[in-house]
C-alpha cells in the first residue's frame, strides 16, 4: 500500500508507443517492497543513489543476485513466470516497461533467451551506459525524457529495427484476436496459414513466452485490471474468467503472483497494475 512516504510517477513515452509502455518511477524513504507480478514484458530496472537494499525474492525464494553496489544499480527482467519482490530500506527506482519485440533492438539480445532471468545490465552494455547519467538528472520528467530519448536513439540505430517494426505491425491483428480469448483452442490458426507448433515459434521469438503461456498472463492481468477498477466480488471475477469457483481462482491468483487477490485489492489501486510497492 502506498502512504504518504511512498511516491509514485508515471510517463507514457509518446515516441515510443509499441514499443515502451510506460516509465516508472518509485520514491520511498522508508522500508519498502517493491513487488513486480508477471506481466510477459521485459522490464528494466534502475535503481538510483538513494536506494538500499536488502534483497530479492523471486518466487518467494531468496535470489543469489546482490550487486556490488546496492545503493546504485540496474537490473533487466524478461518475462518473468513467478512473482519478484525486492526488500529495500529506502527505494529511488525508475523502470521501463517494454514490449518483448523490441528486447533484440535494444539489448541486442531476443527476449526468450532472458526469459525468467534478472541480469545485470553490465551485460548489456547499451543499458549500462545511462546508469550515472540518471543519477545527475533533478527530476522524474528530465529522467524519463532522457531513458525515451535513448531508447529511440537506440531503435534507429539497430540493424534489427526494420525486422522490430513488421513484427509489431504484424502482431497487431493477431492481438486484436487473442485479446478476448483464453484458451489456446479457440484460436482458428488456419487463418494466419500456420500450424500449431510453428505459431508457438513465433511467439517464443518475438513475445519470449509460448502462445499457451501469453494467454495464461493476460487472463491474469485481466483479473489484476477487474479488481482493481471494479467492485466485482472474487466469485463474480471467477465465473468471469472461466475459473471453477473462487477458491480455484484465489488459488491460482496466488501462485501467479504470490499474493491472494484480496491482498492485491487492497495494495493495488491500478497505476500500474503489474508493479506495487508493499510496506
Amino acid at each position: 500500500m502506498i502512504d504518504q512516504e511512498h511516491s509514485l510517477e508515471i510517463y507514457i513515452p509518446k515516441s515510443l508507443i509499441g514499443i515502451v509502455d510506460v516509465i516508472v518511477q518509485h520514491q520511498s524513504s522508508n522500508s519498502a517492497n517493491l513487488l513486480c507480478l508477471p506481466n510477459a514484458k521485459v522490464e528494466v530496472f534502475f535503481f538510483l543513489e538513494g536506494s538500499k537494499l536488502d534483497h530479492f525474492y523471486i518466487n518467494s525464494s531468496v535470489s543469489n543476485f546482490l550487486p556490488n553496489d546496492s545503493n546504485n544499480f540496474a537490473v533487466a527482467f524478461s518475462s518473468q513466470t513467478h512473482p519478484i519482490k525486492a526488500k529495500f530500506k529506502k527505494l529511488n527506482a525508475i523502470s521501463a516497461v517494454m514490449n518483448p519485440i523490441a528486447a533484440k533492438a535494444i539489448m541486442d539480445t531476443p527476449a526468450w533467451t532472458i526469459k525468467d532471468l534478472h541480469m545485470e545490465p553490465t551485460m548489456f552494455k547499451s543499458l549500462n551506459q545511462i546508469q550515472d547519467s540518471l543519477n545527475t538528472l533533478p527530476t522524474f520528467k528530465q529522467r524519463a525524457l532522457f531513458i525515451e530519448k535513448f531508447i529511440y536513439k537506440r531503435l534507429l540505430g539497430s540493424k534489427y529495427l526494420n525486422e522490430t517494426l513488421e513484427k509489431i505491425k504484424s502482431l497487431d491483428t493477431l492481438y486484436a484476436d487473442i485479446n478476448s480469448l483464453f484458451h489456446e483452442t479457440q484460436l482458428n490458426f488456419s487463418r494466419y496459414h500456420y500450424s500449431r507448433s510453428h505459431f508457438n515459434r513465433i511467439c517464443k521469438d518475438w513475445l519470449g513466452v509460448s502462445y499457451n503461456e501469453y494467454l495464461i498472463h493476460k487472463k491474469f492481468r485481466k483479473a489484476m485490471y477487474i479488481i482493481s477498477h471494479s467492485n466485482k466480488s472474487l466469485t463474480e471475477i471467477a465465473y468471469e474468467l472461466d475459473f471453477y469457483d473462487q477458491a480455484h481462482f484465489t488459488r491460482i491468483f496466488k501462485r501467479f503472483a504470490g499474493i491472494n487477490p484480496s491482498a492485491y485489492r487492497k495494495s493495488n489501486k491500478g497505476v500500474v497494475p503489474e508493479m506495487i510497492l508493499l510496506k
